[in-house]
């Protein structure tokens, strides 16, 4: 009769067991973040086909930081932000995002308020889109499109997508910022 090492039983007990409790049906994804909401635990996000679509983010959810990431010593998910490009690991049975991973910071972080250089005073745009819950607008500008966090964002009670309208940007940290806006003819 054969004796098993320590390591055979190991591989017959896992074999027998099946697999373990915490593995989970995981799929990959990747995209812009377009805007977050901690409260709601949900960010929304731009796939490179250009769809966007809302995910729920698990409390415990990993973020790590691949550019960047001597900026970024203790990654959270507060430090998430539009425009970053992260690849994002989902619950395929909950849809629930588990693991961030930045690959694309797309600013420079600890910035200090300031207009923002590509929007610095005034610009003319069209609303192409609002998200009311998280306070952004997506705008058409010249240089093609952009997304703003609105501040208050309840400005937006008064537009709709299609508006054309005057805003103004100021870079409030790692943010930029509409603070002003109006109608424009």
């Amino acid at each position: 009769m054969k004796t098993l090492t320590k390591a055979g039983l190991l591989v017959l007990a896992a074999t027998i067991a099946g697999p373990p409790a915490f593995a989970q049906n995981l799929n990959k994804e990747r995209g812009n973040i377009l805007a977050v909401d901690w409260n709601a635990m949900q960010v929304r996000l731009k796939d490179p086909q250009g769809r966007e679509r809302t995910w729920p983010v698990s409390r415990s959810a990993v973020v790590e930081f691949n550019d960047k990431r001597e900026q970024f010593p203790n990654p959270k998910l507060k430090d998430l932000v539009p425009p970053m490009y992260v690849h994002f690991t989902f619950n395929a049975d909950t849809k629930e995002i588990v693991k961030f991973e930045v690959a694309e910071v797309g600013f420079e972080p600890g910035a200090q308020t300031k207009p923002a250089a590509a929007a610095a005073g005034s610009q003319t745009a069209v609303i192409t889109a609002i998200d009311m819950n998280v306070g952004q607008v997506e705008v058409q500008l010249p240089t093609g499109k952009h997304t703003y966090w609105v501040d208050p964002k309840s400005q937006l009670r008064a537009y709709k997508a299609g508006d054309r309208v005057t805003i103004q940007v100021v870079q409030q940290g790692d943010k930029e910022v509409v603070t002003r806006m109006s109608r424009s003819r």
